[in-house]
């Protein structure tokens, strides 16, 4: 997923930027990998991503989950059924790209 940013952001507290943002999942969820998510500039990383966000219909919740710890770590959503909240599944082949989340957090530039 690329996050489209909010009009306003992403803006400066400090050395870092708070950012608000958007986008849609992925066709083909892989439940081993997330939905990698990355900004729409390219020279931004992601510090940390808000998670317990749901999609606009509501019928999906995502968490984000950092791929380590550290500076400059990748970050995927991962996509929960709001009903049940289990993880949607490969096996199923759920297509998400009609969802759209709404999600911000903080990042740096390089």
């Amino acid at each position: 997923m690329i996050l489209t940013m909010v009009n306003g952001y992403p803006d400066y507290i400090g050395y870092r930027q708070a950012f608000a943002g958007y986008g849609t999942g992925p066709t083909s969820y892989d439940a081993t990998t997330g939905d990698v998510v990355t900004l729409s500039n390219n020279r931004r990383f992601i510090d940390v991503l808000f998670g317990g966000v749901q999609s606009l219909s509501g019928t999906y919740t995502v968490f984000a989950r950092p791929s380590g710890s550290g500076e400059r770590q990748t970050w995927a959503l991962h996509w929960f059924t709001t009903a049940n909240m289990t993880e949607v599944t490969t096996v199923s082949a759920t297509n998400l790209s009609a969802e759209t989340v709404q999600i911000g957090g903080f990042c740096g530039q390089f």
